[in-house]
């Protein structure tokens, strides 16, 4: 392949900006801009020197990773110079002088999927890393980014090649193999289907994981919803007053706790209204509730009407305990606090962080993959329905190998690759 160039560091002026090149004649390019002046260069090696462009000087280092041993599977050299965006733009200009071209987005990590270094899963784990907001979706983009998802998906994808091949010889010769490869089927397909379906049950937490729980305040006017946002944020954020009907529109924030990003709305109280201003408040409170991960319904005196929707978690929460502090605490399913003293509020954010699943969880994050699992998921339940009819079950077992090979990228369609890839930024 030609050889590529990008600014790696953000924009912006910083101490330090790194610009990265990777391809066949990366050292040799490198080499015609920067003196070391006696030391050879070395793989893996920081050598100080000059920056000789044709605009300018800066001292700074060079680090040369010899292919394969980089992150790209190719010779990739790497000026770690002085973050001023002019003096990284020169750079660039002078690389693209001597015969380099400008990466497109993403382009550094998809040579490192085209050459081996990488699976799809991998790759999209680095663009997660990236753009995580929280410890948990840290976590989780680490988990995928180093292949403990690729590692089931290929245990999986080879037991499903594995059954399929041994069918297939089975009807080259029936009678040396029949009855020993159909009652062993059944057995691999349930327990493929086991696999697949613990990873798909994980997908909802590890969504949570990855984007943060969406919580929803609702209740009835007065029931210290905003009192309970600004607890949990720990500053006044909305305006808290006895006069009902105070919080006309919704009003979201965000938090983290426990290494789990909340985002917390709170909304107009929920009640017949003749006023304008206030309907539309309510209106907008309730297609707020229809997106919630988690429902919080406040009530001072214990009374809750909320229907949760399908898959919503519902918590019901009784508010002002600190007047009635016999209610404080997890009483019959229903969390008793006081957001004026403080009390009951660390219980309820660890509940809703806990959504998010433990830190130590494996899951999955992606819904391309959840997509694809299901998809396979029903291909080996037809495989295992079929159950003698042999030519049957090879073509759903070779459909549900197929998903598992567009997870990891053996088989996935140039359009997808390309899709990933252009989340990125243009230096990763």
């Amino acid at each position: 392949m030609d050889t590529i160039c990008a600014i790696s560091t953000p924009p912006g002026n910083g101490g330090i900006g790194i610009v990265r090149l990777s391809g066949k004649d990366a050292l040799e390019i490198a080499l015609s801009v920067f003196d070391a002046g006696s030391f050879s260069i070395e793989p893996k090696k920081m050598h100080f020197g000059t920056f000789n462009g044709s605009e300018f000087k800066d001292k700074g280092y060079l680090v040369y990773f010899k292919a394969p041993a980089s992150f790209t599977g190719e010779d990739v050299v790497e000026f770690h110079l002085h973050g001023g965006m002019r003096l990284l733009k020169g750079v660039i200009a002078d690389l693209l002088a001597k015969g380099a071209r400008l990466a497109e987005n993403g382009e550094f990590t998809k040579r490192a999927f085209l050459n081996g270094k990488l699976s799809l899963a991998d790759a999209e784990g680095v663009i997660n890393m990236i753009s995580a907001e929280s410890a948990a979706s840290l976590r989780a983009a680490y988990r995928l980014m180093k292949g403990e998802l690729t590692e089931k998906i290929e245990d999986i994808e080879s037991e499903i090649y594995d059954l399929a091949s041994s069918l297939e010889a089975s009807l080259d010769y029936p009678e040396e193999m029949e009855d020993e490869v159909l009652p062993l089927s059944e057995e691999v397909l349930s327990r493929s289907l086991d696999k697949i379906r613990a990873l798909l049950k994980s997908f909802k937490a590890g969504r949570r994981a990855k984007n943060g729980v969406n919580v929803v305040l609702t209740g009835e006017v007065n029931a210290g919803k905003s009192s309970l946002m600004n607890a949990f944020l720990g500053f006044e954020r909305t305006i808290v007053t006895d006069i009902p009907g105070t919080t006309r529109d919704i009003v979201t924030e965000t938090l983290e706790y426990n290494g789990v990003k909340l985002i917390i709305t709170d909304t107009a109280g929920i009640r017949e209204s003749a006023e304008t201003i206030e309907k539309i408040g309510i209106e907008r409170a309730k297609e707020a509730l229809k997106s919630a991960d988690a429902v919080l319904e406040l009530s001072p005196s214990g009374v809750f009407t909320y229907k949760p929707l399908e898959g919503q978690e519902y918590f019901k929460v009784q508010t002002k305990c600190d007047l009635n502090r016999d209610k404080l605490g997890i009483k019959g399913g229903v969390y008793g606090i006081s957001a004026k003293t403080g009390e009951g509020v660390e219980a309820l954010l660890e509940a809703l962080a806990n959504l998010a699943g433990s830190q130590d969880a494996e899951f999955i994050t992606e819904e391309r993959h959840y997509s694809l699992l299901k998809q396979a998921e029903s291909n080996l339940e037809d495989a295992l329905r079929a159950k003698g009819a042999v030519d049957l079950m090879i073509v759903g077992l070779r459909a549900a190998a197929d998903c598992m090979g567009k997870i990891t990228g053996k088989v996935a369609s140039e359009e997808i690759i390309d899709g990933i890839f252009k989340k990125f930024c243009v230096g990763k």
